[in-house]
């Protein structure tokens, strides 16, 4: 059994560094992006009595400067139709969705306003993954099955301290309940598409 418990602890704890890694990299793909920044012009008044013999020419190289980062700043119908495929393309893989385990859910009543998970239930695709972050200062459980028939075995998140983060990919499309084991008011259900 206690072997059991270190196995799972183990795999929870590759799931949230994967989720973590996961982050960092959007968080990459996010800022990688080309930036474009103006030209700083500053122009400084000279007493009317001196001419400038380059005034004219350096009038017409900040028109022409002007003019040609206008044209780098638009875009042609073929890149927006390429960037908005792209977007299209990173939406319909996988997701993450995350269900909160809110403050004050280990004292009875959130059953009463089905806020013991936020949301208590979720419909996702298959492949998508389900995080549930605990920011109750109590200690919680994220187990699959009621409190009626126990647990299913399908996933089960062991002693979830405040702060810390279960996930879950589901692989097949069905209806999930879950509960808490400590707390068993507490239930919820994800249903998989």
């Amino acid at each position: 059994m206690a072997g059991i418990d270190k196995a799972a602890i183990a795999f929870s704890v590759a799931i949230v560094a994967i989720g973590v890694g996961f982050a960092f990299y959007m968080d990459g793909v996010q800022n990688a992006g080309p930036t474009v920044s103006a030209p700083v012009i500053s122009k400084s008044i000279e007493p009317e009595t001196q001419m400038d013999p380059f005034a004219d020419i350096a009038d017409k190289v900040k028109e022409e400067d002007s003019k040609m980062e206008e044209k780098m700043m638009e875009e042609t119908p073929e890149e927006e139709t390429m960037m908005e495929e792209t977007v299209m393309e990173k939406s319909v893989g996988p997701q993450t969705h995350s269900v909160e385990i809110p403050v004050g859910t280990s004292v009875p009543g959130c059953e009463e306003t089905n806020s013991c998970y936020l949301p208590a239930d979720i419909t996702i695709n298959v492949g998508d993954t389900v995080e549930w972050p605990n920011v109750d200062t109590a200690a919680h459980t994220v187990t699959s099955g009621s409190p009626a028939d126990g647990p299913s075995g399908v996933f089960d998140s062991s002693l979830l301290m405040a702060d810390a983060t279960f996930a879950f990919t589901f692989e097949e499309a069905g209806s999930y309940d879950y509960f808490c084991m400590v707390h068993p008011w507490m239930i919820g259900s994800v249903t998989v598409n």
